[in-house]
């Protein structure tokens, strides 16, 4: 089987979860910079932005071949509770017959959150085990 991991971010959190996922899956993590020659799995995280997908994330999906990807598991960070980059990524994928297994989300609480102390792209050991379970659950899929 062969898997992939994707990712965009802007404060690095989307990238830290898409390099936990790769430590799992026993791939590299690489940004939307990258295409997908082939995956049966692809694992891909964007981040939301005022209630939307960032569109390198939408635009990377909209690249994307159903003959070279066969499945897609989702993983998504925001500033907010909401989840509306996964159905807008989950819309791209159904548009082009691409399956969702999964989908992963975490709260982050965006830039504003430097003031509280916190830091994008450090994640918290909860944080990290939730989305390593997330990793395991969507390869035995």
């Amino acid at each position: 089987m062969t898997i992939a991991v994707r990712y965009q971010t802007r404060n690095g959190n989307t990238k830290a979860f898409a390099e936990q996922i790769a430590a799992i899956a026993g791939v590299a993590a690489q940004s939307t910079n990258t295409p997908v020659e082939q995956a049966d799995t692809l694992f891909f995280g964007g981040g939301t932005y005022f209630m939307k997908p960032d569109k390198a994330a939408s635009a990377f999906m909209d690249t994307l071949d159903p003959t070279k990807v066969k499945q897609i598991a989702l993983f998504t960070t925001s500033g907010g509770p909401e989840m509306v980059t996964d159905k807008a990524l989950t819309k791209i994928a159904a548009d082009k017959g691409i399956p969702v297994i999964g989908h992963f989300h975490k709260v982050m609480g965006g830039k504003g959150m430097k003031i509280l102390g916190q830091s994008g792209g450090v994640l918290k050991d909860d944080q990290i085990t939730d989305v390593k379970d997330f990793a395991r659950k969507m390869l035995a899929e």
